[in-house]
């Protein structure tokens, strides 16, 4: 019957047929050679096989003998790459695998630059990056799939979550380019009298942003066509379909289209959307902050440029978008409507 696995003793096997004898073993592990020879035994009774020809000199190893040796320097190399990982994840404040989720719109404008920066700036060890809805990654985090998310959900019903704020982004009216100079005379219920509105999916954080809106304003288009990503909705608008609400990272993300619409500012009240990095309390207490920071940083000097060159127009509408790490975040206060 095999025995027990016994990782030294194999590795003491794997040296007697590397250096074909065993008191140059010996010496290597301090170990006698009487002792030596019982570890070999005990190798072959582990494996249910011999791993040496004792009947030549120098000693010979089996095919067996062989195809150990081979396996036990590459498990000797994965353990010293394992302590190393460990001696570095020792050397930082917390552990550094981080599963991070990201709205898709963060996802497809600063989130590669984000990913760049926590793997070639060391902040993570090992990053997984998820994107997706916002209410998906709240369930998420809750359940300890991911271990931060980049989100528009402040989950403010939760008390056992850390927000670090980091940009509040206005709603925009996007219109097909043809359309663009008669939509800038009308209010928002003209507007969407005259054009279809197309939605954010009503599973999202943004579709139901936009429906708070507007049914404070007692605005109820019918409801006709609604989309999952920003790029299928800017499509339509580009094509002349009708319009959408939209944010300035949206628009980013549907830049492949920008060529047929246009970005006015909201008629009316207006409204925004703030996008906060949310962690589990007790967790990332100084890998948080410095998430935050990144994001908000790649904000000012990837994002937002590109969306002024887009719509020079709108330049305005950006300036209070970086929220500052003092910025309030209480669960009680309504993120969403602005004068």
């Amino acid at each position: 019957m095999r025995g027990e696995l016994d990782l030294r003793t194999l590795e003491i096997a794997a040296a007697v047929i590397e250096a074909g004898s065993m008191s140059e073993a010996g010496a290597r592990f301090g170990l006698t050679q009487s002792a030596i020879s019982q570890a070999v035994r005990r190798a072959e009774n582990m494996i249910g096989a011999s791993l040496l020809h004792r009947d030549r000199r120098p000693l010979v190893p089996t095919n067996a003998g062989l195809v150990l040796a081979t396996q036990m320097r590459e498990v000797t190399q994965l353990v010293g790459n394992a302590v190393d990982q460990v001696r570095l994840a020792a050397a930082k404040p917390e552990r550094l695998d981080l599963r991070l989720g990201m709205v898709d719109t963060v996802a497809a404008t600063i989130g590669p630059h984000l990913v760049k920066e926590l793997v070639e700036g060391a902040m993570a060890l090992r990053l997984t990056a998820w994107s997706g809805l916002a209410f998906a990654h709240t369930e998420a985090l809750m359940r300890h799939a991911i271990d931060a998310a980049i989100t528009s959900d402040p989950m403010a019903d939760l008390d056992d979550v850390v927000r670090y704020p980091i940009f509040r982004e206005p709603y925009l009216l996007v219109v097909p380019k043809s359309k663009a100079a008669a939509c800038r005379e009308l209010s928002l219920p003209e507007v969407l009298a005259e054009h279809k509105l197309i939605r954010h999916s009503a599973r999202s954080q943004m579709g139901s942003q936009v429906e708070r809106h507007l049914r404070r304003m007692g605005v109820e288009p019918p409801r006709l066509l609604e989309f999952d990503t920003s790029d299928a909705l800017l499509a339509m608008v580009a094509t002349g379909v009708g319009v959408a609400i939209t944010t300035p990272l949206c628009l980013l993300q549907g830049v492949a289209h920008i060529a047929g619409m246009d970005a006015l500012p909201l008629p009316g009240p207006g409204f925004s959307r703030e996008l906060v990095l949310v962690t589990r309390r007790g967790e990332f207490q100084s890998l948080g902050p410095r998430i935050a920071e990144l994001a908000r940083n790649l904000m000012r000097s990837k994002a937002l440029p590109q969306f002024v060159r887009l719509f020079p127009l709108l330049e305005t509408a950006t300036h209070k978008m970086i929220l500052s790490p003092q910025n309030d975040l209480d669960k009680n206060r309504d993120p969403i409507i602005e004068a």
